[in-house]
Protein backbone atom coordinates (compact mmCIF):
# COMPACT_ATOMS: atom_id res chain seq x y z
CA UNK A 1 0.00 0.00 0.00
CA UNK A 2 1.28 3.45 -0.94
CA UNK A 3 1.33 6.06 1.82
CA UNK A 4 1.60 9.83 1.62
CA UNK A 5 4.88 11.16 3.08
CA UNK A 6 4.78 11.88 6.79
CA UNK A 7 5.19 15.55 7.67
CA UNK A 8 7.35 15.46 10.75
CA UNK A 9 9.43 17.84 12.83
CA UNK A 10 11.62 15.26 14.53
CA UNK A 11 13.08 11.78 14.25
CA UNK A 12 14.60 9.61 16.95
CA UNK A 13 16.78 6.75 15.77
CA UNK A 14 17.95 3.49 17.23
CA UNK A 15 21.67 2.87 16.62
CA UNK A 16 22.63 -0.81 16.21
CA UNK A 17 20.89 -2.38 13.24
CA UNK A 18 19.38 0.95 12.20
CA UNK A 19 22.20 3.41 11.52
CA UNK A 20 25.19 1.12 12.02
CA UNK A 21 26.04 -2.54 11.45
CA UNK A 22 27.85 -3.45 14.68
CA UNK A 23 26.96 -7.12 14.93
CA UNK A 24 30.38 -8.57 14.05
CA UNK A 25 32.11 -6.56 16.80
CA UNK A 26 29.42 -7.43 19.33
CA UNK A 27 29.87 -11.10 18.45
CA UNK A 28 33.65 -10.83 18.85
CA UNK A 29 33.21 -9.36 22.33
CA UNK A 30 30.68 -11.99 23.31
CA UNK A 31 32.94 -14.77 22.08
CA UNK A 32 35.92 -13.39 23.97
CA UNK A 33 33.72 -13.33 27.06
CA UNK A 34 32.62 -16.91 26.43
CA UNK A 35 36.25 -17.96 25.98
CA UNK A 36 37.08 -16.32 29.32
CA UNK A 37 34.63 -18.77 30.91
CA UNK A 38 35.74 -21.76 28.85
CA UNK A 39 32.72 -21.74 26.55
CA UNK A 40 32.72 -22.53 22.83
CA UNK A 41 32.40 -19.75 20.27
CA UNK A 42 29.02 -18.79 18.82
CA UNK A 43 28.25 -17.89 15.18
CA UNK A 44 27.70 -14.19 14.60
CA UNK A 45 24.08 -14.87 13.65
CA UNK A 46 23.39 -16.47 17.04
CA UNK A 47 24.67 -13.37 18.83
CA UNK A 48 22.90 -10.99 16.47
CA UNK A 49 19.52 -12.47 17.29
CA UNK A 50 19.96 -11.44 20.93
CA UNK A 51 20.92 -7.79 20.32
CA UNK A 52 18.48 -4.99 21.12
CA UNK A 53 17.56 -5.24 24.79
CA UNK A 54 20.78 -3.86 26.25
CA UNK A 55 24.18 -5.38 26.94
CA UNK A 56 23.18 -6.95 30.26
CA UNK A 57 20.51 -9.06 28.60
CA UNK A 58 22.78 -9.80 25.64
CA UNK A 59 25.35 -11.28 28.02
CA UNK A 60 22.70 -13.12 30.03
CA UNK A 61 21.38 -14.77 26.87
CA UNK A 62 24.71 -15.69 25.29
CA UNK A 63 27.09 -16.35 28.20
CA UNK A 64 25.48 -19.08 30.35
CA UNK A 65 27.11 -18.52 33.72
CA UNK A 66 25.36 -18.67 37.06
CA UNK A 67 23.44 -15.64 38.34
CA UNK A 68 26.17 -14.99 40.90
CA UNK A 69 28.69 -14.54 38.03
CA UNK A 70 26.50 -12.61 35.59
CA UNK A 71 27.53 -9.11 36.72
CA UNK A 72 31.19 -10.09 36.47
CA UNK A 73 30.59 -11.53 33.00
CA UNK A 74 28.96 -8.29 31.92
CA UNK A 75 32.04 -6.41 33.06
CA UNK A 76 34.27 -8.77 31.09
CA UNK A 77 32.10 -8.24 28.03
CA UNK A 78 32.29 -4.44 28.29
CA UNK A 79 36.08 -4.59 28.49
CA UNK A 80 36.19 -6.85 25.43
CA UNK A 81 33.73 -4.69 23.53
CA UNK A 82 35.75 -1.54 24.24
CA UNK A 83 38.72 -3.19 22.52
CA UNK A 84 36.69 -4.11 19.43
CA UNK A 85 34.13 -1.31 19.30
CA UNK A 86 35.09 -0.06 15.84
CA UNK A 87 37.00 -2.99 14.32
CA UNK A 88 34.32 -3.82 11.76
CA UNK A 89 31.40 -1.59 12.77
CA UNK A 90 30.34 0.65 9.92
CA UNK A 91 27.39 2.91 9.06
CA UNK A 92 24.81 1.32 6.82
CA UNK A 93 25.01 2.58 3.22
CA UNK A 94 22.99 5.76 3.04
CA UNK A 95 23.00 6.51 6.78
CA UNK A 96 25.28 9.53 6.45
CA UNK A 97 23.16 10.94 3.62
CA UNK A 98 19.96 10.45 5.64
CA UNK A 99 21.32 12.35 8.63
CA UNK A 100 22.43 15.15 6.32
CA UNK A 101 19.09 15.20 4.51
CA UNK A 102 17.17 15.65 7.78
CA UNK A 103 19.63 18.14 9.32
CA UNK A 104 16.88 20.77 9.54
CA UNK A 105 14.74 18.58 11.79
CA UNK A 106 15.17 17.74 15.47
CA UNK A 107 17.13 14.49 15.52
CA UNK A 108 17.59 12.22 18.50
CA UNK A 109 19.21 8.89 19.21
CA UNK A 110 18.03 6.31 21.75
CA UNK A 111 20.16 3.20 22.06
CA UNK A 112 19.99 0.44 24.64
CA UNK A 113 23.79 0.31 24.43
CA UNK A 114 25.61 1.99 27.38
CA UNK A 115 25.94 5.73 26.81
CA UNK A 116 29.74 5.69 26.99
CA UNK A 117 30.03 3.31 24.06
CA UNK A 118 27.19 5.02 22.21
CA UNK A 119 29.03 8.34 22.35
CA UNK A 120 32.32 6.74 21.31
CA UNK A 121 30.66 5.35 18.20
CA UNK A 122 29.01 8.66 17.34
CA UNK A 123 32.34 10.42 17.71
CA UNK A 124 34.03 7.76 15.55
CA UNK A 125 31.65 8.50 12.67
CA UNK A 126 31.53 12.27 13.24
CA UNK A 127 27.84 12.13 14.13
CA UNK A 128 27.77 13.52 17.67
CA UNK A 129 26.67 16.98 16.58
CA UNK A 130 23.92 15.61 14.34
CA UNK A 131 21.71 14.80 17.31
CA UNK A 132 20.10 17.21 19.76
CA UNK A 133 19.49 14.38 22.22
CA UNK A 134 21.59 11.22 22.68
CA UNK A 135 20.49 8.56 25.16
CA UNK A 136 22.04 5.23 26.05
CA UNK A 137 20.55 2.32 27.89
CA UNK A 138 21.87 3.67 31.19
CA UNK A 139 21.01 7.36 30.66
CA UNK A 140 17.56 7.19 32.26
CA UNK A 141 15.79 5.02 34.86
CA UNK A 142 14.16 3.01 32.03
CA UNK A 143 15.15 1.98 28.51
CA UNK A 144 13.28 0.84 25.43
CA UNK A 145 10.68 -0.71 25.16
CA UNK A 146 9.72 1.74 27.90
CA UNK A 147 8.68 5.01 26.22
CA UNK A 148 10.74 7.16 28.62
CA UNK A 149 13.68 7.77 26.22
CA UNK A 150 11.35 8.92 23.47
CA UNK A 151 9.37 11.11 25.85
CA UNK A 152 12.65 12.64 27.02
CA UNK A 153 13.53 13.45 23.42
CA UNK A 154 10.10 14.96 22.76
CA UNK A 155 10.28 17.10 25.90
CA UNK A 156 13.79 18.38 25.24
CA UNK A 157 12.96 19.28 21.65
CA UNK A 158 9.45 20.59 22.34
CA UNK A 159 7.84 18.20 19.88
CA UNK A 160 4.27 17.02 19.46
CA UNK A 161 4.36 13.18 19.43
CA UNK A 162 2.35 13.04 16.20
CA UNK A 163 4.99 15.18 14.51
CA UNK A 164 7.79 12.76 15.37
CA UNK A 165 8.80 9.20 14.58
CA UNK A 166 10.86 6.42 16.11
CA UNK A 167 13.04 4.59 13.57
CA UNK A 168 14.41 1.22 14.64
CA UNK A 169 15.03 -2.38 13.65
CA UNK A 170 13.78 -4.12 16.78
CA UNK A 171 10.41 -4.85 18.34
CA UNK A 172 11.56 -2.88 21.40
CA UNK A 173 11.84 0.23 19.20
CA UNK A 174 8.36 -0.17 17.79
CA UNK A 175 6.85 -0.86 21.21
CA UNK A 176 8.57 2.19 22.71
CA UNK A 177 7.40 4.38 19.85
CA UNK A 178 3.82 3.23 20.11
CA UNK A 179 3.78 3.73 23.86
CA UNK A 180 5.12 7.27 23.41
CA UNK A 181 2.48 8.08 20.78
CA UNK A 182 4.91 8.78 17.91
CA UNK A 183 4.94 7.33 14.42
CA UNK A 184 6.89 4.09 14.14
CA UNK A 185 9.19 3.16 11.26
CA UNK A 186 10.58 -0.38 11.23
CA UNK A 187 13.97 -1.00 9.60
CA UNK A 188 13.66 -4.39 7.92
CA UNK A 189 17.41 -4.61 7.14
CA UNK A 190 18.49 -4.94 10.79
CA UNK A 191 18.55 -7.97 13.05
CA UNK A 192 14.84 -8.81 13.36
CA UNK A 193 12.92 -11.05 10.99
CA UNK A 194 10.31 -9.38 8.83
CA UNK A 195 7.58 -11.39 10.54
CA UNK A 196 8.91 -10.27 13.93
CA UNK A 197 8.69 -6.64 12.88
CA UNK A 198 5.32 -6.77 11.15
CA UNK A 199 3.87 -8.50 14.21
CA UNK A 200 4.44 -5.19 16.03
CA UNK A 201 2.32 -3.37 13.42
CA UNK A 202 4.67 -0.45 12.72
CA UNK A 203 3.23 2.51 10.84
CA UNK A 204 5.83 2.23 8.09
CA UNK A 205 8.49 -0.26 6.97
CA UNK A 206 11.76 0.53 5.20
CA UNK A 207 14.06 -1.89 3.40
CA UNK A 208 17.10 0.39 3.54
CA UNK A 209 17.84 3.48 5.57
CA UNK A 210 17.81 5.71 2.48
CA UNK A 211 14.09 4.99 2.06
CA UNK A 212 13.44 7.50 4.82
CA UNK A 213 14.08 10.46 2.53
CA UNK A 214 11.01 9.65 0.42
CA UNK A 215 8.92 8.49 3.37
CA UNK A 216 9.25 11.67 5.45
CA UNK A 217 9.10 15.31 4.51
Amino acid sequence: MEHAPLRLDGLIFDLDGTLIDSFADLATAINETRAHYGLALLPVADVTREVGDGTERLVARTVPVGPETLQEAHGVFLECYDRHLTDRTRPYPGAEAVLHHFRGKALGLASNKPIRQTLKLLNEFGWRDRFRVVLGGDSLPARKPDPLPIREFLAKCGLDPRRAAMVGDSPVDIRAGKAAGVWTVAAAYGNTTLSGLTAERPDRLIEQVGDLTSLIE
